[in-house]
């Protein structure tokens, strides 16, 4: 017994060690800090030259070009560089997932197909050694969302620094995720289904979504209307979110045809709602405006959808919204590859979009779609010092250095894994 407890007492200490961050979470502020010389992007005007920002007790306390830091305040010179908002991914695995080819290090779906109950924050690893290594490229806030089903689950905004899984929660239901299903007729070589068959199973997945909507806001009213509800159900409980407190409902909708009932959906049931991976948007955008529905664009490094696209349309996307006055957010699915976000900001720059629109998509675009723009997303006085300090241009993987990093006026501890391990091997000697 003695020999069994031993090997299992030195795996989980190898678990630990693999799959646990080294990084401590940053201590609370304790005196006012003063970012001095920089180059400030509010994402709420145009850039601030040889400014200064003082936050105190997690908080902006001062910003502009003629501020005087108060007495006991830590100066930190930032001349020649640049300060952002932290930048927030809006839909992510981040901390749900740590090695996607290992079965025991996923946590982001259930069983089933509609989980309305499941929730990011429970699964959610503090500890993960991924997260250092996205907030090293400026991503301090995420939306972790669980994948899978039809109705995935409920996302929860995070924090990418703190002790426990309520230490990083900003909003711990920030949207209810659904993958609008299929609505296109194949007629592929190996597909075996006619198009009246294929026609009647996209009437059915569609008809279970109604269903369970339309039982979700039934509940939701006998709750509100005082009736005995002694029999619940954790689903529909789950749901009410959306129809009492205007949580959005983020739909994962691809083609043209899926937009469009998406469009049709939202107008049945008159919920906030997030376009997810809307790759066809552009072609529905009078509709959208009309709407008001916010956008999570796909990925800007990706190839056109449609053979009859100019290579540039995933690169235009973002500026063809931001004419159009939609609201968006730039994405870059997955966990570990969100550190590479701020370079799809930095492309969709390059194709025709300001430097001012390319970080309010990395900021106070997000904040805004997720109702945290009252503390987060932008630098104002008031509003949280959740910030980072760049050598270089933030969009440019060239030359982005993050170089100090602040989440709620704490300081974060920018080493990770990656940098330690191209330390080890560039200081391996030759043979």
């Amino acid at each position: 017994m003695t020999h069994y407890l031993l090997i299992a007492c030195t795996i989980l200490s190898l678990n630990t060690a693999v799959f646990c961050g080294e990084e401590i979470p940053g201590a609370p502020q304790r005196q006012p800090i003063a970012l001095t010389n920089a180059t400030i992007h509010t994402a709420v005007g145009v850039p601030l030259r040889n400014a200064t920002v003082v936050f105190d007790n997690g908080v902006i306390t001062a910003i502009g070009t003629a501020v005087a830091p108060p007495a006991n305040t830590r100066v930190i010179d930032c001349k020649g560089s640049f300060i952002y908002p932290g930048f927030i991914a809006p839909i992510t695995t981040l901390g749900l997932t740590e090695i996607d080819a290992v079965r025991s290090t996923r946590d982001m779906s259930e069983v089933g197909v509609f989980n309305p109950n499941a929730r990011a924050e429970t699964a959610y690893n503090p500890d993960s050694d991924l997260l250092p290594t996205v907030r090293s490229n400026g991503i301090l806030l995420v939306n972790s969302v669980p994948q899978g089903g039809v109705v995935s689950g409920q996302s929860s905004l995070m924090r990418l620094d703190g002790w426990t899984r309520e230490d990083l929660a900003v909003k711990r239901v920030s949207g209810l995720m659904l993958n609008w299903p299929s609505m296109e007729i194949s007629n592929a070589w190996w597909m075996r289904k006619s198009a009246a068959e294929q026609q009647k199973e996209i009437e059915i997945n569609v008809r279970a979504i109604y269903e369970l909507f339309e039982n979700g806001r039934s509940y939701s009213a006998t709750v509100r209307a005082g009736v005995d509800t002694s029999r619940r159900d954790i689903r529909y409980e789950a749901m009410r979110v959306v129809f009492e407190d205007s949580v959005s409902v983020m739909i994962e909708a691809t083609t043209r045809r899926q937009i469009e009932a998406v469009l049709d959906f939202q107008r049945e049931f008159n919920v906030r709602v997030i376009l997810v991976n809307a790759v066809d948007v552009s072609f529905v955008i009078p509709q959208i405006q009309r709407a008001g529905i916010s956008v999570i664009l796909p990925r800007v490094h990706s190839l056109p959808r449609h053979e009859e696209d100019g290579y540039d349309s995933p690169f235009v996307l973002a500026k063809t919204l931001t004419d159009a006055g939609i609201l968006f957010a730039f994405s870059d699915g997955g966990s570990w590859q969100q550190r590479n976000l701020p370079f799809q900001a930095g492309t969709a720059r390059a194709f025709g979009l300001s430097e001012d629109d390319a970080v309010k998509g990395l900021t106070i675009g997000p904040a805004k779609i997720f109702g945290i723009d009252k503390n987060y997303g932008s630098l104002e006085v008031g509003k949280s010092a959740t910030l980072f300090v760049s050598k270089g241009d933030a969009l440019d993987s060239k030359s982005n250095n993050v170089v100090h990093a602040f989440i709620d006026g704490r300081e974060i501890d920018l080493d990770n894994r990656h940098k330690r391990l191209a330390k080890k091997y560039r200081g391996r000697s030759s043979r």
